[in-house]
């Protein structure tokens, strides 16, 4: 396959995380590429879409995890709300049929690699995610917690 280079740092960068939190503690709980049904409203045909990690059995809280290979520092300015924006979106896509499916609690995270160099950068991107009731956590910063 000839895959552009972002499509293949996102993909590696997914498969490292999934390693890391998707270790399944033998009860079904945690399944990464969760298949999710979404919710379509202008015709009555089903759509799929996949949760990078999907964490089930967490007491009353289903957690939805979606992993971006987002180099933030990368990012043109002019990019980084329409960037935000669709990553919200998808994600918000499997929260709101989780929801529905599970009736419980919900917490939505979004991995990405590291924390960027800006701090107004950073703030802004927490910002905007936490209005959707979406976490940010930066991958670097949880392995070196781990460790």
């Amino acid at each position: 396959m000839n895959e552009p280079e972002p499509l293949r740092r996102g993909k590696r960068f997914q498969k490292i995380v999934q390693a890391d939190f998707g270790k399944d503690p033998g009860d079904g709980s945690v399944r990464c590429e969760a298949p999710i049904e979404l919710l379509l409203t202008k015709a009555a045909r089903k759509k799929w879409g996949r949760a990078d990690i999907l964490i089930s059995e967490a007491g009353d809280i289903v957690a939805v995890l979606e992993i971006k290979a987002t180099d933030w520092d990368r990012i043109k300015p002019k990019n980084i709300k329409k960037n935000l924006w669709r990553h919200q979106h998808q994600l918000y896509s499997y929260v709101e049929r989780t929801l529905e499916i599970e009736n419980k609690g919900l917490s939505a995270y979004i991995i990405y690699p590291t924390r960027p160099t800006s701090a107004a950068l950073c703030k802004l991107i927490e910002d905007y995610l936490e209005g959707y009731g979406i976490l940010p956590h930066w991958y670097d910063e949880i392995a070196s917690d781990a460790r």
